[in-house]
């Protein structure tokens, strides 16, 4: 590897900030290059390393050199894009903080609905002062990805007495899984085999009244055919951290669907320093020639 190269950061320069802070901090004379449009041919040519979120449209085919491929964060799929030549390694980042944070917002949002705070929220407006007793939650959640992520979730949710199971792709068909289901959480990676993989015979499989949190990606959604299962009042409804289209527009029919709460793709974020520490020791073993932490498998998405 050429030392002097660049790495090349495909971020937003605000969201990067901290993490080109990070980097400078351990690797103060690490040479950094932001994208822009205005790169030309002969600077991306010299390109051996991408550290990012997602790749621009046409950019991977401008990239010969290209040896190595740092995701920010868990989820690679925005950087699969089917022109990244097949050499190309491609990492993550694994941060246990953005797992446990995200497990705390499953909590969040499970224990939400498990006890029937929705109905106390629209009392409270009402001025209302209803009584609805109630035992300790034992609710049967899935857990959908039982990667570092899911299994956080789980352990967090057992810990608090709901019953949780886990599906991988090799667990067995997922309609039977989901048929037991008061509770799906999903945690899952994006990959060709699970795009729409939550659609109206997903729904359909679903205890009546069961309840969808999803913190993975939006992709994984048939947004049409879940709010047509809610309104039918198959179930009960969703906690949406993820969306098809980010941001949401202003006129997207998720805003408005009783029973759905929506987040902006919050429910945690790595740390800029642990992001910053990975990336540095994928580095060095890429120009020691040794394997590279958090590879990944790029025939699965993940």
């Amino acid at each position: 590897m050429n030392p002097t190269s660049p790495i090349l950061l495909l971020a937003e320069p605000a969201a990067a900030a901290p993490l080109v802070a990070a980097i400078a901090a351990q690797a103060p004379d690490l040479k950094l290059l932001p994208f822009s449009r205005s790169l030309d041919d002969a600077t991306l040519a010299g390109i051996e390393v991408v550290l990012g979120w997602r790749f621009p449209p046409g950019l991977a085919t401008r990239l010969p050199a290209l040896r190595w491929v740092c995701a920010m964060a868990a989820g690679v799929d925005k950087l699969l894009v089917p022109e990244l030549a097949p050499g190309v390694a491609v990492s993550r980042t694994v941060d246990p903080d953005q797992a446990l944070g995200i497990a705390q917002y499953v909590v969040l949002m499970v224990l939400r609905q498990a006890r029937g705070l929705p109905v106390y929220v629209a009392q409270q407006q009402a001025r209302q002062w209803i009584r609805h007793p109630m035992a300790a939650a034992r609710s049967r959640v899935l857990v959908l990805g039982w990667g570092e992520i899911g299994r956080e979730c789980g352990r967090l949710l057992a810990a608090l007495g709901f019953s949780v199971s886990g599906w991988r792709r090799d667990s067995g068909p997922l309609h039977d899984a989901l048929a037991d289901a008061e509770f799906v959480v999903d945690a899952l990676p994006l990959t060709p085999q699970t795009e729409g993989l939550l659609d109206a015979a997903a729904f359909a499989a679903m205890p009546r009244g069961a309840y969808l949190v999803n913190i993975a990606r939006g992709g994984h959604v048939v947004e049409p055919d879940l709010i047509a299962a809610i309104e039918s009042g198959h179930l009960a409804g969703a906690a949406l951290d993820v969306q098809a289209v980010e941001p949401m527009t202003a006129d997207d029919p998720l805003w408005t669907v009783p029973g759905i709460s929506i987040t902006p793709h919050i429910a945690a974020q790595s740390s800029p320093d642990t992001v910053a520490a990975q990336f540095l020791a994928g580095l060095k073993a890429l120009q020691a020639g040794q394997p590279l932490p958090n590879a990944v498998d790029r025939s699965r998405g993940y």
